[in-house]
């Protein structure tokens, strides 16, 4: 009996991205920010609608895989990636990230701005592995209920964590995280040299604009 043999092939993909605002002469942070499951960059954005135009860029990358949330139709949303041949999507991935900040006007290495990299839920992981993939050290990250990807050692990357402002925020009533030993999970990322605060508002598994203002704050001190 014969086998299938598997092939890989490159095409063009349109993707689409959300800013808020652009790099000027003024900016001193430029977010890249990453959607969770099942959500659309359009939307997420508009958690970061509040911060101080004059000085923020936001850019809101989505998903290459859009798929109907419920079934067959209704709402949309998008996903990062799955398990399946999940080496050659983590690099297709980084190259699509890599394309829309040059999209965007945005050089990650600019020592004219804050470089800041918020991943929510699945979005953390896609967040860290493009830091790793491309040797970048942003000015802060924050993980938003999300979990550090399971095939990086961010103790191997001192270059990139070690002393790495790391802010995790999470909700008090996150339906994910509830059979999750936070302090213990806090602790193992400490262990490896980042400098980490925890945020704790009252909330589900959600984004929570108080206590991202309270983060920002927390960046001039």
């Amino acid at each position: 009996m014969s086998q299938a043999e598997k092939s890989f092939i490159e095409v063009p993909r349109t993707g689409r991205y959300f800013r808020l605002n652009s790099v000027q002469p003024l900016t001193k942070n430029v977010w890249i920010v990453f959607h969770g499951y099942g959500q659309l960059a359009e939307y997420f954005i508009k958690h970061f609608e509040e911060l101080d135009e004059n000085e923020n860029c936001v850019i809101a990358v989505e998903g290459l895989s859009r798929f109907y949330v419920d079934g067959l139709t209704g709402r949309v949303g998008a996903s990062w990636m799955t398990k399946d041949d999940r080496e050659q999507e983590i690099i297709d991935q980084s190259n699509y990230i890599n394309r829309v900040l040059e999209d965007a006007g945005v050089d990650p290495n600019s020592e004219k701005y804050n470089l800041i990299v918020l991943g929510f839920s699945q979005g953390t992981a896609t967040a860290i592995r493009w830091m790793v993939n491309n040797n970048f050290r942003p000015e802060h990250l924050v993980m938003w209920a999300g979990s550090f990807p399971h095939d990086i050692n961010a103790s191997e990357k001192p270059e990139i964590f070690d002393g790495l402002s790391l802010h995790y925020a999470y909700g008090d009533e996150d339906q994910f995280l509830k059979d999750v030993d936070m302090n213990e999970k806090l602790q193992e990322m400490k262990k490896t040299g980042m400098d980490i605060r925890s945020w704790t508002f009252h909330g589900k598994h959600v984004m929570d604009k108080p206590t991202l203002a309270k983060i920002v704050g927390s960046f001039e001190n």
